[in-house]
């Protein structure tokens, strides 16, 4: 009996609970993008491409921004927005 307690908090202790299922799943995915730009930028770095380095690497930044603090994204974005339109 106890060695199956201590294989059921074992196994179960470790996951994530469904309520923070979203938050781990956008946490995840979003490092898993930047990591993917981050990638694509050091093959543009050794391909000697530039242009798409530098894109990716800003892709990348973005991404690592806004999955950080999306809130402070989005209001930095919703500031950038009421100065081109004057709101």
């Amino acid at each position: 009996m106890a060695a199956l307690l201590f294989l059921n908090n074992f196994i179960l202790g470790s996951l994530p609970t469904l309520g923070g299922l979203r938050g781990w799943i956008t946490t995840e995915g979003g490092n898993a993008v930047a990591l993917i730009c981050v990638g694509f930028t050091v093959f543009y770095l050794v391909k000697q491409s530039w242009g798409k380095m530098i894109g990716f690497l800003l892709v990348a930044a973005l991404v690592f921004f806004t999955v950080g603090n999306p809130e402070k994204a989005l209001n930095s974005f919703k500031k950038i927005i009421d100065m081109i339109i004057g709101g």
